[in-house]
């Protein structure tokens, strides 16, 4: 049984227990039931699970904080006169594979202000990218590699990052 219809059963049967059927005693199930298979991952055979939750809750985190500073950036920018846009064109080396999982970066960097995903190259193992506000081409692919940084830890285990020509 995977981990999330662990968690699910765990979370319907405290729901019983409790008498209430309610998104509320859902809800705590859900958590009390993450804490035991958190607390056991080997005997549950969870481990990998609680990982990718955790990493997925850390990745929310994560968007919204770079989300928001990327906001406040381009406002910043938008209000000087002239504004240090310092335009490019970046080809970032990929490790993420599969077409959800590159469109899922895709959909990320375009919703970063300051980036816009262009396309792939035709073995999709590099995505070129339009950056604007940032320093030099390492800084604007660095911003797309922590995403994909992040993603991974979403997911599966990943392959080494390859290396970039300057």
């Amino acid at each position: 049984m995977n981990g999330l219809t662990l968690n699910l059963l765990l979370a319907v049967v405290w729901m019983l227990l409790a008498g209430e059927v309610s998104a509320r005693e859902l809800l705590i199930g859900f958590l009390l039931g993450f804490g035991v298979l958190t607390l056991f991952p080997r005997a549950l055979g969870t481990g990998g699970y609680v990982r990718r939750s955790l990493a997925t809750l850390g990745f929310v985190g994560f968007f919204l904080r770079e989300l928001t500073v990327a906001n406040v950036q381009v406002a910043l920018f938008a209000l000087r006169p002239h504004p240090p846009l310092n335009p490019m064109l970046v080809a970032v080396p990929l490790r993420l594979r599969g077409d959800s999982a590159q469109t899922l970066l895709v959909v990320l960097v375009n919703l970063s202000p300051g980036t816009v995903a262009l396309g792939f190259s035709p073995d999709r193992r590099t995505l070129y990218a339009h950056a604007i506000g940032t320093p030099d081409a390492q800084a604007a692919r660095a911003s797309i590699i922590r995403i994909e940084d992040h993603l991974l830890r979403c997911m599966a285990p990943h392959p080494p990052r390859p290396e970039v020509s300057p």
